[in-house]
């Protein structure tokens, strides 16, 4: 296997970084890195603080402070954000150090020296009023490109696009808006009209590359590359090595993009080995290069950068930039200088949550092929059903049943076992590693913990339906060590997102540490016989700490709230245009115009094999939008072999009809409070008696009202999650909501 460069885009020292650069590049990159770190691959991953950006001189302005002083404070904030979310840097550093400065300027020499660089003279924006150059930041104007009246002067924030001054509508100082002038300055200009036909054979051998990434490569190509200005009048910055330029400083995306061979050669230095960085980057090595990147960013990566790789000669060019789309919040770009996106800020974020509850929504999040937004009611929703009610509740119910019965050791397997017996898992983990593995390898990182998710949900479904609490041995014996088995694959393939729950899996399992490297194939190892158990704890204990501002409020009464459940009929159903597991459905639910609802059942049901079903949905749901789509509501369905199975109303429903006892006066509930309720499929198994009926649970039973036929399969409603009575969804007499295909009594109703 070649050795692993992972680069990560350099933040900007002007702010606290948010949730939309996590979930962009900065989570993919370490999740990628410890995918391979697992697998005992050598690993070199490297980023930094850029500290020259115009941004930084833009805050020190308007804090009446230095660039230094902002741009050293939010290193060290970013550091320790980086820090406390476990990420593994082998260096992280700055664009102020010796090493980096030197690099730069070893960089432009050779550039100049093959004649990849020349000067030339061109005019510039300058403010009359504050009598200087303006930066890119300080200038702004109208994008050509899509309009945008305050575009920047090297890129407009709207739509992407690399811009340069003079293409500025309406050019503008940010300062004073104070009309800019163009005038004279001599600059240095990368020629990369010269590397373009270097750049096109080396483009065409990136087929592997994300089609959206490589197609905006392929279009520069097209329109012709031009030379570039690599310097600046500004006295912020790398200073150029030649006599007579000391005005003038090199252009940030140039200083920042040499920062990736600068930190690999720290890294040496550091290590004790000056030279060690040769063996990522000398051409020839055995070695691949990855950048991870927002879109923003394409350009400088797949153009500029490999240009002056290309320019400089004997370096090895990028292998792959695997770069993801934005992250919106309320429909915008996430921006550090908006104040109302600050509650998505990662220092705030991890005053009240867990590192690995915001890796995992970031790396659920993950704009991989289309812009994503940022949910607070999803948030809450997937840390409840999915890490803790799924993943979490199945290691709880597995080890405490472990603790209780086998002496809080792991048992073995009755004699004759073997993991591709006909009842075995082995064969199934090993299919669903290979599949997971394959993912990770191809920078697939939202499918890969998908397939890992679908894992969980089978998990879940195999120990449901054994029934292992009563089982007698030696067949609950075999459930319960498959099942430890399955936890340890399950917090493997979950540690390159989620590395501190996974080490804490592995404890309770009696291991001394979490997943380390070479430990990705020990997924295929049951956990030895007869191995004590750590202690057995929540993995996901809910939080104890309030909630962000902009976060939606918990509820505190104690009341039920109710569950306005009614019958519907789709009559339109469509993808969601920027979510690859969502459907928009539209459902008449006899008002005068359809709801609107998304749901999240796209893999499993096509949009158009939806039309015309009857479903059951939750009507009186707070509504709220989701990634950029209104939702009235939530369609209900039971979770049955890994996949969701819709409720259906009898024949005799009308669109419209409500359960028993609700209707459209009942007050709207926040998602808190739905899910406050434990819902699940039951089976009828005694002739009703006096209070009424007996109902399978699968893990346990509970009494219903009304008199119901033994074997009659309907949801039930209880909160808490074991108490002794249950609500039924019931249209009327003998008329339950009900899966619309067979599913094992037992199962979660979502």
């Amino acid at each position: 296997m070649p050795r692993i460069l992972v680069c990560v885009a350099w933040p900007y020292a002007n702010g606290p970084f948010h949730m939309g650069h996590l979930a962009g590049a900065y989570l993919p990159a370490d999740i990628f890195a410890r995918f391979h770190r697992l697998r005992a691959d050598e690993v070199l991953m490297v980023s930094g603080s850029d500290m020259h950006g115009t941004p930084i001189l833009v805050t020190a302005e308007k804090e009446g402070t230095t660039p230094a002083a902002v741009s050293e404070h939010y290193h060290e904030v970013n550091r320790e954000a980086f820090r406390q979310l476990g990420f593994t840097f082998d260096c992280f550093t700055t664009t102020r150090t010796v090493v980096h400065e030197k690099t730069v300027q070893e960089v432009f020499l050779r550039l100049l020296e093959h004649g990849f660089v020349a000067r030339r003279t061109e005019e510039g924006p300058f403010c009359p009023q504050h009598r200087r150059f303006l930066p890119d930041r300080y200038l702004v104007g109208t994008c050509p490109n899509c309009g945008f009246e305050s575009a920047r002067g090297d890129e407009c924030d709207q739509c992407g696009r690399p811009l340069e001054s003079r293409q500025l509508g309406h050019p503008r100082c940010l300062l004073c808006n104070t009309p800019a002038e163009f005038r004279a300055s001599e600059h240095f200009f990368l020629l990369l009209d010269k590397l373009q036909p270097q750049l096109t054979e080396y483009l065409g051998r990136q087929t592997h590359w994300r089609q959206g990434t490589l197609r905006v490569a392929e279009n520069f190509l097209t329109e012709g590359l031009h030379p570039t200005p690599i310097t600046r009048d500004l006295d912020w910055g790398v200073p150029i090595p030649l006599d007579g330029y000391d005005s003038k400083r090199f252009y940030v995306w140039f200083d920042a993009l040499i920062g990736y061979l600068s930190a690999s050669k720290e890294w040496a230095i550091r290590a004790g080995r000056p030279e060690a960085w040769r063996r990522y980057w000398t051409e020839g090595e055995a070695v691949r290069q990855y950048y991870f990147i927002g879109k923003d960013n394409k350009f400088h990566h797949t153009i500029l950068w490999p240009g002056v790789v290309l320019g400089v000669g004997g370096l090895s060019l990028p292998y792959d930039v695997p770069a993801n789309e934005w992250l919106l919040i309320g429909g915008k770009k996430a921006s550090k200088s908006r104040t109302t996106d600050s509650d998505a800020f990662i220092p705030s974020l991890l005053e009240h949550y867990s590192p690995d509850l915001i890796r995992f929504y970031g790396a659920l999040l993950a704009p991989q092929n289309h812009d994503t937004e940022l949910d607070w009611n999803e948030f809450h929703q997937l840390r409840d059903e999915v890490l803790a009610n799924q993943y979490g509740n199945l290691v709880q119910r597995t080890l405490v049943l472990t603790r209780d019965r086998y002496s809080g050791k792991v048992p073995a397997p009755p004699d004759g076992w073997t993991p591709d017996g006909p009842t075995g898992v082995g064969g199934r983990l090993r299919e669903a590693h290979a599949r997971i593995t394959a993912e990770f390898e191809a920078v697939h990182l939202k499918e890969a913990l998908d397939r890992t998710l679908e894992e969980v949900r089978e998990a879940n479904r195999r120990f449901h339906e054994a029934r292992p609490w009563q089982l007698a041995d030696p067949e609950r014996a075999r459930v319960v060590y498959e099942t430890v088995w399955t936890i340890r694959a399950l917090a493997t393939w979950l540690s390159p997102v989620l590395p501190f729950s996974s080490t804490e899996a592995f404890r309770m399992l009696g291991f001394a540490e979490g997943p380390s490297a070479g430990d990705w194939d020990r997924a295929l190892t049951p956990v030895p016989s007869g191995q004590p158990l750590g202690d057995v704890r929540p993995l996901f204990p809910k939080p104890a700490s309030p909630e962000p501002e902009g976060a939606p409020a918990r509820t505190s009464d104690a009341t039920a709230p109710p569950l306005a459940v009614r019958a519907g009929v789709i009559v339109r159903a469509q993808p969601h245009p920027s979510a690859d597991r969502l459907l928009v459905l539209e459902v008449d639910a006899g008002e005068s115009a359809p709801r609107s609802i998304v749901a999240g059942i796209r893999a499993h049901y096509g949009a158009d094999t939806l039309v015309g079903r009857r479903i059951v949905f939750l009507s009186n749901l707070a509504p709220r939008t989701i990634r950029g789509v209104p939702s009235q509501g939530m369609i209900l369905a039971a979770e049955a072999g890994g996949r969701p199975v819709l409720l259906e109303p009898p024949e005799e429903v009308h669109p419209g009809d409500f359960v028993e006892g609700r209707s459209a006066a009942d007050r709207t509930i926040s998602h808190e409070e739905f899910t406050s309720y434990t819902l699940a499929v039951g089976r009828v198994t005694d002739p009703p008696g006096p209070r009424g009926s007996s109902v399978d649970l699968g893990g346990g039973r509970c009494e219903i009202p009304g008199r119901w036929s033994a074997g009659t399969l309907l949801v039930v409603a209880r909160r808490p999650a074991d108490a002794p009575d249950g609500l039924v969804f019931t249209f009327g007499p003998g008329r339950a909501a009900r899966p619309s295909e067979p599913t094992p009594a037992g199962a979660p109703v979502r």
